[in-house]
């Protein structure tokens, strides 16, 4: 493939991965809030109970796929570890997909039979906890490269600049933490922080693709 076409291939599916992994808190504005944004992650909106899972699982397969294919390009042309977290990232986000949760989890009274105590979770439920954190462990993979990659792009950029390109991998990494640690304790509305986590997220991404032909390749 030619450096030229690998180039263009990869900034495209990464800009536009990002923009549809962030795509469904557009999607649930659009539809009204179902669920309380607040306190809802993301991956709740696709579980089995709802009514329009079946557009956030889209948003999160063509996301999925189109990291991965940033992934192959970037591996075969660039840094061959954001290659790699960026294929293992496209993979988890496209494995949340395909083993929805049973329920919104943050809302109990939802779960079935929450009137009983004793409920097996489905094969499905279990999965999206093992695909949720390879995720994370990936998206804090991508941080770091953005970290790395980042100090040696030749930019000409203003001090300003510089300075939120130095602190985006890390500021991403702390809001990753922050999401787990809100998700232990709702009253920190673990929503609000995901939701700020993947817009930040997402920036990255799109930052990362422009820095794509200011770094020296490796």
């Amino acid at each position: 493939m030619k450096t030229l076409d690998r180039a263009k291939i990869y900034r495209t599916a990464l800009r536009v991965g990002a923009v549809s992994y962030s795509g469904g808190m557009l999607g649930e504005a659009l539809l009204g809030w179902k669920l309380d944004p607040r306190v809802t992650l993301l991956s709740e909106l696709a579980a089995r109970d709802r009514e329009h899972r079946r557009l956030f699982q889209v948003l999160d397969l063509g996301a999925g796929s189109l990291f991965i294919t940033a992934g192959m390009t970037q591996r075969s042309g660039g840094s061959k570890w954001l290659g790699s977290w960026l294929e293992l990232f496209g993979a988890a986000t496209i494995g949340d997909a395909l083993s929805p949760l049973d329920y919104p989890i943050s809302h109990d009274h939802l779960r079935p039979g929450h009137a009983q105590k004793d409920w097996t979770p489905s094969v499905s439920h279990t999965m999206h906890y093992v695909t949720t954190t390879v995720a994370g462990v990936a998206a804090a993979g991508i941080c770091l490269e953005h970290w790395r990659i980042q100090r040696s792009a030749q930019v000409s950029d203003s001090l300003a600049a510089r300075i939120l390109r130095t602190c985006a991998g890390p500021a991403v990494g702390l809001l990753l933490l922050s999401e787990t640690l809100t998700v232990l304790f709702p009253k920190l509305l673990p929503g609000v922080v995901q939701r700020v986590q993947t817009l930040a997220f997402s920036a990255l991404c799109l930052d990362l693709a422009a820095l794509d032909g200011a770094k020296p390749q490796t």
